[in-house]
């Protein structure tokens, strides 16, 4: 059977002849006799255009779609959730659907700024002029980094009243404004890094979803490994919170690590929990504050959190060193 075709297909089948390998590229780029260029005539680049125009109109489309999913659905779900594989998948006509639960992720913890990386790669404050790695001014600008986030306005945060001392709100509303003001002179430059040397350094206390607080007050059993000294903070404080406590390791450490003040207290307030998503949330800070710490010497600081939901091992306490040299 043969199927009939125009003069236009007969003639386009027509070899061109070679006019060596340069000529044939000037060809290719643009042939005058056929108005093609790059082999194709300027219909043939209008379908193909129209083609990809259409294609990836397609697939942004169903890009977009699966962003709105995710950020109108997704984001917006009480809490996260993991893939957990101790659970056997269902099937359901014939496809398996893994399954989902909640995840405990043990109790909270906390960190500590300044923290810089230096050569020991060791969490330590080394605060020494005669080294450019332990230069005071390197920790001052630490410091003012990590602050810089809650230098934010107050109209996105919830009102003095409705975040009351020892109230807790599961809202995914507006979340409590800290006020770096509170934390005194560790709150602002130099943070304590000049003559006399008194270095800040902050507790941040990590976020964790959805966790709520249980903390001690006067009528609580305090366990009996809490040190004396917040035992007797706790009976006789009226706050709300998660106590937090810090001191030197060994009995020679806490020789030589000498008074700590806490600023604004020796603890994170109840109101600025529980953290579910709030895009504009602050975490709660405790200022430490080295009133004197022995010179030239390497003094290991531990802290622990203290409430009746968090549980009492090594392995939720922060640990960093700290070492004063010469300005």
């Amino acid at each position: 059977m043969v199927i009939p075709h125009d003069d236009e297909y007969y003639q386009n089948r027509i070899p061109e002849p070679d006019l060596g390998a340069f000529q044939n590229f000037l060809r290719f780029v643009w042939n005058p006799e056929r108005k093609q260029l790059f082999g194709r005539s300027g219909k043939e680049w209008a379908l193909l255009g129209l083609f990809y125009l259409c294609f990836f109109t397609v697939l942004g489309s169903l890009f977009a779609l699966q962003m709105w999913i995710s950020i109108e659905y997704a984001s917006k779900l009480e809490r996260p959730f993991l893939l957990y594989s101790g659970l056997t998948p269902r099937s359901y006509f014939g496809v398996t659907f893994p399954l989902f639960r909640h995840v405990d992720f043990g109790s909270p913890g906390i960190a500590f700024k300044p923290n810089i990386l230096l050569p020991t790669k060791s969490p330590i404050i080394w605060i020494d002029n005669s080294s450019a790695n332990a230069r005071p001014k390197r920790y001052v600008q630490a410091l003012s980094d990590f602050l810089q986030e809650y230098n934010k306005s107050k109209e996105n945060y919830k009102t003095v009243a409705e975040c009351s001392d020892g109230v807790s709100i599961v809202s995914s509303m507006k979340p409590c404004f800290f006020d770096i003001e509170s934390l005194g002179v560790c709150g602002q430059p130099p943070y304590g890094y000049t003559d006399p040397l008194q270095p800040c350094v902050l507790i941040k206390f990590n976020k964790r979803f959805n966790w709520v607080p249980r903390p001690y007050n006067k009528s609580s059993l305090l366990p009996e490994n809490m040190p004396h000294t917040l035992q007797e903070a706790v009976h006789v404080s009226n706050k709300f919170q998660i106590w937090l406590w810090c001191d030197g390791v060994s009995n020679v450490d806490k020789e030589h690590v000498g008074e700590i003040e806490y600023l604004p207290s020796p603890g994170f307030p109840v109101q600025y929990f529980p953290f579910v998503g709030q895009p504009d949330y602050l975490a709660p800070v405790v200022a430490l504050r080295f009133k004197n710490v022995t010179s030239f010497r390497l003094v290991t600081v531990e802290c622990s959190l203290w409430a009746l939901n968090i549980n009492k091992d090594a392995q939720n306490a922060l640990d960093f060193q700290i070492i004063l040299g010469e300005l």
